[in-house]
């Protein structure tokens, strides 16, 4: 494993960290094929049912680092690395996911737990475009987001002009798209771009305890269904999202997390789910 992007398992949640901070964690070539590589690791992962990402330091990523920058403009593009979506990187081949998902950027989009987004300090650009992807967004109120791309004469990257409309509704995402503005977290906040505002010194541990619970108390079955049915539901009609859900219900009454699901709740304990 890399010591640029780390991943450690402890108490039933992974934690993925962005660790560049003498460089605000910021995203050069070097970063892709470590950030593929927890992403595996997480994946792979049994015992860890849910996963925090985060910065190491004092921010969550500056976004393109500018020696990453300065390649493609004397490249011009031709050098541009990242694949097509639906071209999936060799590393990520064994995730099962949709295509379209399997990228550096959306890969919490692709992992089939739960991923919590632990935004501690600034989020730019293509670090924008992961937290956005994340499931659950927690902020400290020191940290900002900035999706700079215009303003560097790029497009919003990524499939972020799909998934933000849909995170805070047109409005909002014209606004942080068109301006390329900083969103604090109070704003972030109020637009329900994130969850939750923390003090700096608590973020961190609050979202761990956060996904501690969700691991300790929700079944791995359940979250890996719910996610993929929210995700779906966006290409969706009611008829058809009603009609997955009748579905999978009469596949969930079969399986052992629904008899321990309802028996600990009948005996007031905390539930031992297996997955099954």
């Amino acid at each position: 494993m890399s010591d640029i992007v780390t991943f450690e398992v402890a108490d039933g949640i992974g934690t993925i960290t962005f660790n560049r901070p003498d460089r605000l964690n910021a995203l050069d070539d070097a970063m892709h094929p470590a950030i593929e590589e927890a992403v595996v690791a997480a994946d792979k992962a049994d015992d860890a049912r849910v996963i925090v990402v985060t910065g190491a330091g004092r921010a969550f990523s500056a976004g393109a680092d500018m020696t990453r920058l300065d390649r493609l403009i004397q490249g011009r593009g031709s050098n541009y690395d990242q694949p097509r979506p639906g071209t999936v990187p060799d590393a990520l081949k064994d995730i099962d996911a949709p295509a379209d998902m399997l990228g550096v950027y959306t890969f919490p989009l692709a992992l089939s737990k739960p991923v919590i987004a632990a935004v501690n300090g600034p989020c730019v650009g293509a670090a924008f475009v992961i937290a956005s992807c994340c499931d659950v967004r927690f902020m400290s109120r020191n940290a900002f987001f900035n999706a700079a791309f215009a303003q560097r004469g790029l497009i919003a990257e990524s499939g972020l002009a799909w998934l933000l409309p849909r995170l805070v509704g047109h409005n909002f995402a014209s606004d942080i798209l068109l301006s390329g503005r900083r969103i604090g977290a109070e704003e972030a906040l109020r637009i329900g771009l994130v969850s939750r505002v923390e003090e700096p010194d608590a973020l961190l541990a609050e979202a761990q305890a956060y996904a501690r619970a969700m691991a300790a108390t929700t079944a791995p079955r359940s979250m890996r269904l719910v996610k993929r049915q929210i995700q779906q539901g966006y290409g969706q009609s009611f008829g058809e999202s009603a009609r997955q859900a009748h579905d999978l219900l009469l596949e969930s009454l079969a399986h052992d997390d629904f008899l321990e699901g309802v028996r600990s709740f009948q005996e007031k304990r905390a539930p031992l789910f297996t997955g099954r």
